[in-house]
């Protein structure tokens, strides 16, 4: 059941004339809150402003059932001029959003109802509220799938299952791992321009940072972050390319990955007791 505040309801049963307006909030697995509306001018709302000068965005008709099915909203994000201050990792909002910027972002719709654009909203009804999906398409226009939080429910079970390779994630509690203790700090001594790679004084064993994180802290692209696709002599390579090309002395941290192997377990984290996986169940096509 929708609740409603008393001007709101007061606006609806005594006017046959008002307006409505979408509120987005999108709360980023960072932590980081953007706030968008699909009108011409910002709306402020509750003591938040919602921003005109976001992405364009366009929905469809919200679907929601009784039951234990999953709601589902669809979005598609278009660009729009005056967007160039909203950015996501340091990239424009689309194509950061197509690198994974999005990925288990929670979004909430809201419509908001005026009796003029000179004044506040009314009241604002809550729509909807879930969990980005899927994000695909293009740098033109990207559908956005949005589900309840009953999609949750579509786990695999049971939980744990034999596997050969850990069920743990690295640094998480049953890992145990301290990632602080595993992490440290660099500086860009080469690039080639492109923020594809970048090379480091960093004395590490090949393949030590495959899988980990790298997170820039001063330059071009402080804040940024890019898993190490490879490692090896100091030389860094990352899964997607970084939004601006590193400089020499570009200063980062980086923390090692881990292949959740047992035998990465135990020589890179000396963690052998802590390992989930079952490395020697025989593989499906085993036979007898």
């Amino acid at each position: 059941m929708k609740t409603h505040t008393p001007e709101l309801i007061a606006l609806l049963n005594g006017s046959s004339q008002f307006i409505m307006a979408d509120l987005y909030t999108i709360t980023l697995v960072t932590g980081t809150v953007l706030r968008y509306t699909s009108a011409d001018i910002d709306i402020t709302h509750a003591g938040t402003t919602y921003s005109a000068r976001g992405p364009l965005i366009r929905r469809g008709t919200v679907r929601t059932v009784v039951g234990l099915e999953v709601d589902q909203l669809d979005m598609t994000v278009s660009p729009k001029p005056g967007m160039s201050g909203h950015l996501l990792d340091g990239e424009p909002f689309i194509p950061a959003s197509l690198q994974g910027a999005l990925d288990g972002a929670m979004v909430m719709l809201q419509k908001a109802f005026l009796s003029s654009w000179a004044l506040p909203p009314v009241g604002a009804v809550v729509m909807f509220y879930g969990r980005v999906s899927d994000v695909s398409g293009t740098r033109s226009a990207m559908p956005v799938d949005v589900k309840s939080a009953l999609e949750l429910l579509n786990t695999k079970l049971p939980r744990n299952i034999y596997q050969a390779s850990c069920m743990h994630t690295l640094y998480d509690s049953g890992c145990a791992v301290n990632k602080a203790a595993r992490t440290v700090t660099g500086t860009v001594t080469g690039t080639n321009g492109t923020g594809q790679w970048l090379q480091s004084g960093l004395a590490q064993a090949a393949g030590w940072f495959d899988q980990g994180v790298l997170t820039f802290t001063s330059g071009a692209n402080a804040g940024v972050q890019r898993t190490v696709k490879a490692h090896s002599a100091g030389q860094f390579w990352f899964a997607l390319p970084l939004p601006n090309a590193p400089a020499v002395g570009d200063a980062f941290s980086v923390y090692p990955g881990c292949d959740k192997t047992q035998a990465t377990c135990s020589a890179k984290f000396n963690n052998t007791p802590r390992f989930r996986g079952f490395p020697f169940v025989p593989v499906p096509e085993t036979t007898t």
